[in-house]
C-alpha cells in the first residue's frame, strides 16, 4: 500500500457498495480546511502563556493573579461547550465554525480599548470572548476530524490535525518574545505591543472566516457512517459488531474527567514554564519564552511521532508509554534544582503531546448519532485549565515551584490508568433502550434497522 492509499484509508469514510453518488463525498479538502482551525487556537493559547509573565511585569501582579486569565479563558469552555454542542446540532458545522471565528475576532479587537485604558479586567473579558469562540471551534473541528473516516484511524487523524495546533503554540511564544519583551519596559509601551499584536491576530482570523464563508464544508451523518461500517463488517465476515455507546457510558464520563485533569495540568505547566525557567534555570523572561517555543516545537513533533506509531501500535498503548515518560521527567523536574531541570519540562511537553487528542478519540468512540451531544462533554474538560494553573500557582507562591510540579505527576498517572483500562469500559445501548437516549430525533425502529440490516446481510 502506497502513501496515497494510506492517506485515503485514514481520511476517507467507509463507502457503500452500491456506488451511490451522494455517498462518494471526498472529505480531504474540507478536512484540510478544518485543520487550519487547530492552528488558530494553538496560536491563541501560546500567546496566553506568555501574557502571564508579561502582565506580571507590566501591571505588578502576583503569580496567582496572572492565572485569572487562565480562569477566564478556560472557564469559557465549561460554559460554552454545551451551548456549542446545541448550536452545532441545530445549524451544522460550517455555520457554527463561522460563529466561533467571529467571536474570536471580536475578542481580539477588544484588546485595543483594554490596553489603551490599562484595564486588567478588560483583558480578562477579551480573553473570555476569544475563548467562547475557540470553544465553538474546538467542538466543531475535533468532532469533524474524528468522524470523517473509519473508527480505526480516528486517533491517527486527530493527532495529525492536533499537530497543527502545536505549530501554532510553537510560533506564538516566538512572536510574543519579540512583541512583548523586545521593546522598552515602560508599562504603556508594553501594553501597546499587546494591543497591536491582538489587532493583527483579529484581522488574520477575519480573513480565514471569509475563506470559510466561501468554502464548501459538507455535513457528516454519524449514524449513517456506523451503518456503513456495520454492513462492511458483516460482508467481510470480520465478526466485528458495530454498536452505539450510551451517553452514560463509563468510557465517556471517565474520559471527560481525565481530559479535565490532563488539560488543566498541560495548561498549568505551560503557564508556569517561564517562571520555572527564571527561578530554577536562571534564564531571562525573553529566553524563557524562546525555551517555551522550543518545548512547544517538541510538543508538535510528539504528535507527529505519536500519529506514526499509531499506524503500527494501538493508540492506547502508545499513549500509555508517553504517560510513563511524562511521569518520569516530572519526577526529575521536582527532584533536580539545577538549570538543566528546565529542559526536563521541554521533554515533558513532548510526551504529553498526544494525550488530549487520543483521550478525545477514545472517549467519543462509538457514540454514533449521540456524537454531537457526547463530544461537548469531553471538550468541557478543557475547563480544567481554569483550575489547575491556579492550584500550581498557589503551591508556587506559598511553597516552591518544585512542590507545584508534584501535581502533574499525579495527573499523568491518571492518564495512564484511563488509556489502559478506563477507555475500555464502554456501555452499549441495547435495541430496546434507543428511545431512552438523549438524541430523540431518530425513531427507535429506524435506529434498530442499522443493526438489523447488518445482521440480515451476515445471514
Amino acid at each position: 500500500m502506497g502513501i496515497k492509499d494510506n492517506l485515503r484509508s485514514i481520511i476517507h469514510p467507509t463507502k457503500p457498495n452500491d456506488g451511490s453518488e451522494d455517498e462518494q463525498i471526498n472529505y480531504f479538502i474540507p478536512g484540510a480546511l478544518v485543520t487550519t482551525l487547530f492552528f488558530l487556537w494553538g496560536f491563541s493559547y501560546g500567546l496566553l502563556d506568555t501574557l502571564n509573565k508579561h502582565f506580571q511585569t507590566a501591571l505588578g501582579l502576583t503569580t496567582t493573579q496572572t492565572t485569572y486569565m487562565q480562569v477566564a479563558y478556560f472557564g469559557a469552555y465549561f460554559i460554552m461547550s454545551p451551548i456549542a454542542g446545541l448550536i452545532l446540532k441545530r445549524i451544522g458545522y460550517k455555520r457554527t465554525i463561522l460563529l466561533g471565528l467571529m467571536l474570536y475576532v471580536l475578542g481580539a479587537l477588544c484588546f485595543y480599548p483594554s490596553a489603551s485604558n490599562v484595564v486588567y479586567g478588560g483583558f480578562i473579558g477579551s480573553l473570555f470572548t476569544i475563548a467562547c469562540g475557540i470553544s465553538m471551534l474546538e467542538n466543531c473541528a475535533n468532532s469533524y476530524i474524528t468522524i470523517i473516516g473509519s473508527r480505526r484511524w480516528a486517533p491517527v487523524r486527530i493527532n495529525i490535525a492536533q499537530a497543527f495546533n502545536g505549530i501554532g503554540t510553537t510560533i506564538s511564544p516566538i512572536v510574543a518574545s519579540y512583541a512583548f519583551f523586545g521593546g522598552n519596559d515602560a508599562k504603556t509601551s508594553n501594553l501597546d505591543s499587546v494591543k497591536w499584536t491582538y489587532v493583527g491576530v483579529g484581522c488574520g482570523v477575519f480573513v480565514i472566516a471569509c475563506l470559510f464563508a466561501l468554502a464548501h464544508v459538507p455535513e457528516f451523518d454519524e449514524e449513517k457512517q456506523m451503518k456503513l461500517e456495520a454492513e462492511q463488517a458483516a460482508e467481510n465476515g470480520t465478526g466485528e459488531t458495530i454498536r452505539r455507546a450510551s451517553l452514560l457510558s463509563p468510557h465517556l464520563i471517565l474520559g471527560a474527567i481525565t481530559q479535565f485533569i490532563y488539560t488543566g495540568v498541560q495548561i498549568a505547566i505551560a503557564s508556569l514554564f517561564i517562571f520555572y525557567a527564571s527561578e530554577v534555570g536562571g534564564f531571562t523572561d525573553a529566553w524563557g519564552s524562546v525555551l517555551l517555543a522550543l518545548g512547544q516545537m517538541c510538543f508538535t513533533i510528539g504528535r507527529f511521532v505519536g500519529a506514526i506509531l499509531m499506524r503500527w501500535f494501538k493508540a492506547e498503548h502508545v499513549t500509555a508509554c508517553f504517560a510513563v515518560g511524562a511521569m518520569l521527567f516530572a519526577i526529575l523536574a521536582v527532584a533536580v534544582e539545577t538549570w538543566q531541570a528546565t529542559y526536563f519540562l521541554i521533554i515533558i511537553l513532548f510526551f504529553e503531546s498526544i494525550m488530549f487528542p487520543t483521550n478525545f478519540a477514545l472517549a467519543t468512540k462509538d457514540l454514533g448519532r449521540n456524537y454531537k451531544y457526547g463530544a461537548p462533554i469531553v471538550i468541557m474538560g478543557v475547563s480544567g485549565g481554569a483550575l489547575f494553573p491556579s492550584l500550581m500557582a498557589l503551591a508556587h507562591d506559598h511553597k516552591s515551584i518544585h512542590i507545584a510540579f508534584v501535581i502533574p505527576i499525579c495527573a499523568f498517572f491518571i492518564e495512564f490508568c484511563y488509556v489502559m483500562w478506563g477507555s475500555k469500559l464502554i456501555r452499549y445501548v441495547k435495541d430496546d433502550d434507543f428511545d431512552r437516549e438523549l438524541a430523540p430525533e431518530a425513531p427507535k425502529a429506524e435506529v434498530s434497522s442499522v443493526f438489523e440490516d447488518a445482521a440480515a446481510k451476515k445471514d
